[in-house]
């Protein structure tokens, strides 16, 4: 017999909760579509909702309460922070996949990053 409150603890019971859940299983789904906006996939896979992150605004037909944010919302904003974007080709990678141009760079400004390839067709590595 399953113990039901392992089972109940398994699955997110909050929309917070199943947006990172939703974030973490189609985190290569999710893309950024323009500066505020991503298209998010449902859980079935079979939709892709357009989230809002400077409006706090989804097409999903999902109303969430006054201080809540749907888990499309959520999971954008979770790839968002996993994420950053190149300067040099304008794509998105994890942090740890991206090089910090140094001070010695004359192409681009200190504290910039750029993907492997970038880094390395402008002598960044």
């Amino acid at each position: 017999m399953i113990d039901q409150s392992l089972a109940q603890s398994a699955l997110p019971s909050t929309r917070y909760e199943r947006g990172i859940a939703l974030g973490i299983e189609k985190f290569e789904d999710i893309v950024r579509v323009a500066p505020w906006e991503w298209e998010v996939p449902s859980c079935s896979g079979e939709t892709v909702y357009l989230a809002n992150l400077k409006h706090s605004a989804c097409s999903c037909p999902d109303r969430p309460p006054a201080g809540e944010v749907c888990k499309h919302e959520t999971a954008a904003r979770y790839k968002k922070a996993k994420t950053a974007t190149c300067i040099g080709c304008g794509g998105r990678f994890l942090h740890r996949d991206l090089y910090d141009v140094g001070e010695d760079s004359l192409t681009f400004f200190e504290g910039d990053v750029l993907c492997g390839g970038c880094a390395s067709a402008h002598g960044v590595l």
